[in-house]
């Protein structure tokens, strides 16, 4: 496959960069060294910088099969274990016949001026909503959060963690041409290849922490990736040609 556009390799190598100098400082200062949370399917890239330097690189986002992680950088004989993690579960309480989207609860968190690396899964029921965050911006929600949406809420960071971060998936079947920005778009969404164009070119797809604004730029199978007002997607499997040369694919868009 092609690189991505230059403005996510950028973003990426970033990212790489900063998992490498945590993997070599914890192994010089023999001490474990955190980052904030990122997408679960960066954690192979981290495990293998953290391998060349000779560190471990654990991973966790708060209970088990989250999307969202944050990792560990640490010398082979200090062990990390779960509970070690800088994170803190939130629990949002409310009394409403249908409860917050996740949107809104991610919505209620830059308005408190944090930054989207901050906030790990958001775990959503009838009742309640747990949320995982780094441990240092717990304090600003559990002071100045009070409302989510237009849903009045209490938060309270000290009950255990009693939903499970099991993803709901509908699974979008079809044929596509090739694994392009501009027709992975417009596969999801439905809409023609100009429309999708329009769409990128708008800022409104990203994977892999970075905006892709070029529609060439090339997707890969196991990207999890956003269009901004049509959800969030998972490029889950591409084998098979019809007879029109068109590839068989499945993209699972995420529920919730």
């Amino acid at each position: 496959m092609a690189s991505r556009n230059m403005k996510s390799s950028d973003t990426m190598q970033q990212f790489r960069a900063h998992w490498s100098d945590l993997a070599s400082r914890c192994i010089r200062d023999s001490h474990p060294y955190f980052t904030d949370f990122v997408p679960v399917e960066d954690v192979p890239a981290a495990e293998s910088i953290a391998r060349s330097a000779g560190a471990v690189c654990t991973a966790w986002g708060g209970t088990e099969n989250t999307t969202r992680v944050m990792l560990c950088f640490a010398p082979e004989f200090i062990p990390v274990e779960p509970e070690q993690f800088p994170i803190q579960c939130l629990t949002f309480s409310y009394r409403v016949p249908k409860p917050p989207a996740h949107r809104d609860f991610l919505g209620a968190c830059m308005a408190c001026n944090l930054e989207r690396d901050t906030i790990g899964d958001i775990l959503i029921s009838d009742k309640m909503a747990q949320m995982f965050v780094c441990s240092q911006v717990a304090p600003v929600l559990l002071q100045e959060l009070c409302q989510v949406g237009r849903i009045g809420v209490s938060v309270t960071g000290d009950d255990p963690v009693c939903l499970s971060a099991q993803a709901d998936f509908l699974p979008i079947q079809g044929t596509i041409a090739s694994l392009r920005a501009d027709a992975v778009t417009a596969f999801v969404t439905h809409l023609s290849r100009e429309k999708a164009v329009q769409l990128i070119r708008q800022g409104r797809l990203t994977c892999r922490h970075a905006t892709i604004e070029t529609p060439s730029a090339s997707m890969q199978i196991g990207d999890v990736f956003s269009v901004r007002g049509y959800g969030k997607f998972r490029i889950d499997t591409m084998d098979g040609v019809s007879r029109k040369g068109r590839y068989h694919i499945t993209i699972q868009k995420y529920q919730g």
